[in-house]
């Protein structure tokens, strides 16, 4: 895949993965954008996501997953992702949470069973009243959510990107990653990653990795956590300006 890259020279290339194939796609973009988890939080969501003035026409939006669980707005953060989809030039990811959802009512398994106590709960509330309004509710959400790709990975200037909800495990390549750890790694990820791509990823709230830092943490090997805690009382709801390296986040009292 790097090589096929390096044909574009100082160009855009983005890997495409989609019904078991790859494509190397051309593409400039004049901003590029990462959201990480919303949990349930819309007005949160909405307070970052006016700041960056986002633009589908010329920009990137990338969304790491986690749109569900934890809180009070489950299904408003569910339903815009599958709206924001439909855009040109947004990619909305899953989270594991979204995938504990899809195991619940469609799989069973461990994840089905923890899904409840992990914050589903609320979530299934939400799902409830929604069936009780529109008998494709469930159908439309659980479509959505196996259909969203577990990574993207793009080029830029010779300079890889790879963007994920959890992370990757160190010495695997990208195309043999395990969807359990593209979607569940930790510390694993977080000590051991020896690569030169620059990889943003969710998952795990930088509060419970330093205390009290409701901020994007950028580690020394090429690693940044976007899951400021969104559901923490002190939590935020951040976004990476990627190319800038700067970040927005959604305001305290919302």
């Amino acid at each position: 895949m790097s090589e096929a890259a390096a044909e574009f020279g100082c160009g855009w290339a983005a890997i495409c993965k989609a019904s078991g194939k790859e494509e190397l796609i051309p593409m400039e973009y004049r901003r590029i954008f990462a959201i990480g988890d919303m949990h349930g939080h819309f007005s949160r969501l909405l307070s970052v996501f006016h700041k960056i003035d986002f633009d589908p026409a010329q920009d990137l939006l990338i969304l790491l997953g986690d749109y569900i669980d934890r809180g009070q707005e489950n299904l408003r953060c569910l339903r815009w992702a599958m709206e924001m989809s439909e855009k040109p030039n947004v990619v909305a990811l899953r989270g594991n949470h979204e995938e504990m959802m899809l195991a619940y009512y469609l799989l069973g398994g461990t994840e089905a069973g923890i899904w409840l106590p992990n914050g589903g709960l609320y979530t299934k509330r939400e799902m409830d009243a929604w069936l009780a309004r529109d008998a494709h509710a469930l159908e439309k959400a659980l479509t959505f959510i196996q259909e969203r790709p577990l990574y993207h990975q793009l080029f830029v200037h010779g300079k890889e990107y790879i963007f994920c909800h959890a992370g990757l495990k160190p010495g695997v390549p990208l195309a043999e990653q395990q969807e359990e750890d593209l979607l569940w790694i930790r510390e694993e990820f977080y000590n051991g990653y020896t690569g030169t791509a620059e990889v943003i990823v969710g998952h795990t709230p930088t509060e419970y990795v330093m205390a009290g830092r409701n901020r994007p943490i950028v580690l020394k090997n090429h690693i940044t956590l976007l899951d400021t805690g969104s559901f923490l009382p002190n939590g935020r709801i951040s976004c990476l300006d990627v190319l800038q390296g700067t970040f927005y986040q959604s305001e305290a009292d919302v």
